[in-house]
Parts: structure tokens; sequence; C-alpha cells
């Protein structure tokens, strides 16, 4: 009799190859060599082991180990690691990772929650591994150790200079430029220092003067206008009279730049500049901002949970809380006082700020001191908020752009004429029944409105997704409104179209 026997299907097991990322850094624009032998040190190191899948060398250059807030490819390395992209990251020694122990440990813990572990080759520590911690516990703090003492040392020479009258570098301010012995007079840029003093003086303002600068064609170092930031400034410097003062600033132990207010000795040396501007108008110049700044005290300032941490994504200014009569909300700096053209920014409602760090923070309430406590910073792109937590970790939330501020806003072009469709309200249904609707609207032609609904579809089914206005404002440059169809047009000048029904 047959004997028979059942051979179960079985597939064979395919082993899934850890995804090996590596991290480089070096502090100085001399050692760019270094960093460039350990990005392809790296590549190739991870390329040629056949059990790992090479996920790509993030690497800072020229940047700081001290503080993570400027090492851009670092936080996007920590970000590729909680999207779940990276299973094992390589770094060169601690000192390349971080010279900071806490950050250290901030990080490396958090990575080791996600289950991703990381290994310093010099010192042959893997942070998954049992005694990980304590040996990087010991490691980093050598490293802070190390940065401090070479930071103190460079602090004394630096000072060392300053009490023989030499300063730190020959960056020339508006209107000098060095020579090798002295900073030397700009004749052009000279007069309009020379102007800015005179109009000062006479009783204009700094904002006054900054517009009037502009429509003239000023510009100033950096090729663009100077605001009234800028002439304040230059009026407040006293370097126009002939005497640099040194060390007006100085960094502090948490690596921040601060002004001496008297924390540290000042050395003011004559003679180093060529005067645009006598010792008797500097002093009367002071004497009118003294007593302009009495007569208009911040009376209203109030500190909120936001306060001196919001950043703006797209320029990198600062964004301040301003007062409408829709509400309070945060404006870019810059866009506020150059214009939408400098910075492309929407302004954030302040509800919409707070919303977005319940989410951030996953609290069911709003509470200012948690957010002041667990948030180092926060930066307000186009399209989302990015809050930067002290523990390392970064979270995001999708902008949902409420109240009056569209993500189409000023991106919606008439496709017969080429003017700006603008948002606008239009009586629709039967008689007795109509009901005000959305629409944009051309004023340049006689186009026909188009319902804010429509256009909303049009995006929706082409970015296929439920953000799709904030993901439209950062992605898209502009969308063409034609009789019968919609073309999108994103920053790189790719077209897409979505036929109208």
């Amino acid at each position: 009799m047959p004997v028979i026997t059942t051979i179960h299907a079985t597939l064979p097991s395919v082993k899934r190859r850890i995804r090996v990322a590596a991290y480089a850094r070096v502090s100085d624009d001399e050692l760019l060599h270094s960093l460039s032998a350990q990005v392809s040190y790296f590549s190739s190191y991870i390329q040629s082991n056949p059990e790992w899948k090479y996920v790509g060398v993030y690497a800072d250059e020229a940047i700081t180990g001290t503080s993570r807030k400027k090492r851009d490819d670092f936080n996007r390395l920590v970000e590729d690691c909680e999207a779940g992209l990276i299973d094992l990251v390589l770094v060169k020694s601690i000192s390349r990772f971080a010279r900071d122990t806490v950050d250290t440990l901030q990080v490396t813990r958090h990575l080791k929650e996600l289950g991703i572990d990381v290994y310093f080759e010099r010192e042959r520590i893997h942070s998954m591994s049992d005694d990980g911690e304590l040996l990087l516990t010991l490691l980093a703090s050598f490293a802070q150790e190390e940065s401090r003492s070479i930071s103190e040392n460079i602090k004394w020479a630096i000072r060392k200079r300053f009490q023989q009258g030499i300063p730190n570098g020959h960056k020339a301010p508006y209107g000098y430029r060095w020579d090798g012995e002295m900073f030397r007079i700009i004749s052009e840029q000279g007069k309009v220092v020379k102007d800015i003093y005179r109009r000062y003086l006479a009783g204009e303002p700094a904002y006054s003067i900054a517009k009037g600068l502009e429509a003239d064609g000023v510009v100033g170092q950096s090729g663009v206008p100077m605001d009234d930031s800028t002439i304040k400034n230059i009026l407040s410097s006293i370097s126009y009279t002939g005497t640099m003062v040194l060390q007006k600033n100085y960094i502090n132990e948490n690596h921040v730049r601060k002004y001496n207010k008297g924390e540290l000795p000042q050395y003011a040396v004559e003679e180093m500049f060529e005067p645009l501007v006598s010792v008797e108008d500097f002093a009367k110049v002071q004497q009118i901002k003294q007593e302009r700044a009495k007569a208009m005290p911040n009376k209203d300032f109030i500190k909120t949970a936001f306060s001196g941490m919001v950043k703006c994504g797209c320029c990198g200014c600062s964004v301040s809380r301003r007062t409408t009569k829709y509400g309070k909300k945060w404006n870019c700096n810059t866009r506020e006082r150059k214009g939408k053209g400098e910075c492309e920014l929407r302004p954030i409602y302040e509800t919409e700020l707070m919303d977005a760090a319940m989410t951030a923070l996953g609290a069911e309430n709003f509470d200012e001191d948690e957010v002041r406590r667990r948030v180092e910073q926060i930066t307000i792109h186009l399209d989302r908020v990015e809050f930067l937590l002290n523990n390392g970790s970064v979270k995001k939330v999708m902008r949902a752009y409420k109240k009056g501020y569209s993500g189409f806003s000023g991106k919606l072009t008439c496709g017969c004429c080429g003017g700006k469709l603008e948002s606008d309200t239009w009586k629709m249904g039967p008689a007795g029944q109509k009901q005000k609707v959305k629409v944009w609207n051309c004023k340049n032609c006689s186009a026909k409105r188009v319902l804010d609904e429509e256009v909303r579809q049009a995006v929706q089914e082409i970015l296929q997704s439920k953000d799709y206005e904030p993901l439209f404002a950062s992605t898209f440059e502009d969308m063409v409104v034609f009789d019968e169809r919609f073309e999108l047009n994103d920053k790189e000048r790719k077209k897409s179209v979505w036929q109208r029904k």
C-alpha cells in the first residue's frame, strides 16, 4: 500500500537587510576635506557590507557640536529615525556626535527607545549594549570638558588681545573698509551715514529714514534695502566717532551670545576709524533715543507661552505676536517689515498655534507652563509647525489655516489676464433661499468666478491627502485657472492639470 507524506507549502524566508546611516561633522571651514573623507569612508564602508542597506551619510559643515539648533543634517537624521527609515547609525566618535553630555544622552536614549542602535567607532560603543550608557556618560563628559577647555583657552587669548587693543577680526561696519592699518571711509556709504545722523537729529524717525533710503535705491552691506533696525544700529554705533569698543558681546556658558552689560570689562580703542560723526552729535542722538523710548514705553507687554521661541521656517527670522480685529496672530518679522516678496510665510493665528502645541505634546488642554517646560523652539513653515522638544525629539503638526487665512491666497492666477484671484463671497441658490459661498474672483477682467469648493476638490484630488491645503501652500508656486482646466505649477515648474467638470 503506497505511503503518502504531506509536504507543506513553505516560502523561503528572506532576511531583511539592516538599514544603516552615518553621521559626520566638522566645526571649522578649514577641515572640510576631513568631512569629505568621513563621508567617502562611511559610504563605501556601509555599501561593502552585503547585510546592510545604505541609507545615506548625514553631514554638517563648519557647525559646532555644543548645540543641535543649527545642525540641520543632525536634526534630519533624528527625524528619519523617528520615521522608521533607519536601524543603525554609525558615528566616527562621540565628539563628532555632540560635545554636550546632555545632548548625547538625550538623543541616544531617544533613539534607543525607537530600537535604533548608535555605534561610536573610535570608542567601540554600541548604545544598545548593557554597558553602553555608562561608557557614553563617562566619555561624553570627557568630550564636553575637552570642548570647554578649548573654549576657555580661546576666550583667554581673545581677551588678552582686547586688553592690548587688538580686535578679534576686522569686519568693517557699513561705511568703512579695512586697509591693514585702520578702517577707512567708503565715500558713497559715508555720505549715507552722515545723512542718517542729520535726518535723525532733525526729528525724523528711523522707520521713515529707512523708507526714504529705500526709495532712493540705497542698500546695506548685504545688498538689500535697510530696515529701521539697521538704521537704529548705525545710530547706536560709537565706531562712527572714530572709537572702537572691544568686548561688546560675549559667549556665556550655554554657548549663547549675550550683550555685555557690565559682566566683563570693555576696552575703548581710539583712532581705529576715520570719524564720520562728531562726538557731540553722537551724544545728542543717544539722548533723543532715550527720550523717545521713555515717551513710548511698551506698557502692554505680556509674556506668552510662545514668547521668544517662535521662528520662521521660510527665512529663519523671528516671528512676533500681533493683535488684530480678528484675534491674536504670529507674523514673520521679515515679511512684516520688508513685504511678501521677501518671505512667503503666512501668518498663523494663536488659536491654531495652541492647538498644534496640544497635538505635539499629546495634551488634552493647553498648559502654558508645560509648553515652556518641554518646548525649546517652534518653527512655523507653510505646511507644518515643528516643535523641537527639550529631549531632542522633533514633533511635526500640519497647519490648519483657520479663519481668513487660506493656503490658496496669492497663489491663484487668472488664465485670461494673468492677474491674481482674490477671495470674495457670492450669493447662490434659488430665489428666497440664496446662501453666501466663498469664491475666487479676478478684478482685472470679466473671467467667471471660481468656487472655493472646486479649487479644494482639484487640489485634494491631485495631492491625494487630507492635508492638501498646507501641502499646496508649501509645494506649489501657483495654480492658473482656465474655463476648462486648472494648471498647478510646483516650485520646480512641473505642471499638473485638472480638468474642470
